[in-house]
């Protein structure tokens, strides 16, 4: 999110829906690099929690849709060309 967005951030986010599939997906690869986390504990998590997929499962959603997810990411230079999150803010 922009500066000006992230200092009156509280609860809401307020991003569009293509905005908030890119910060799920950008989740599931910044939990690789948790120790002892990883994507797959997310996936769990996510299913936990109830999120919902068309695909149903998360990891379904990752592999599936969420390919739409990964190009906003790499639209706005949030991972690099390996996939991998870039660890930089968005401007």
């Amino acid at each position: 999110m922009t500066s000006d967005r992230r200092a009156a951030l509280w609860r809401d986010a307020g991003g569009d829906v293509d905005e908030e599939s890119a910060v799920c997906y950008l989740q599931v690869l910044v939990a690789d690099a948790i120790s002892g986390f990883g994507r797959r504990q997310l996936f769990r998590d996510l299913d936990t929690w109830g999120y919902s997929f068309r695909e149903g499962l998360a990891f379904r959603w990752f592999d599936g849709d969420g390919r739409s997810a990964r190009a906003w990411l790499d639209s706005h230079g949030l991972i690099d060309t390996g996939g991998e999150p870039s660890w930089r803010l968005r401007s």
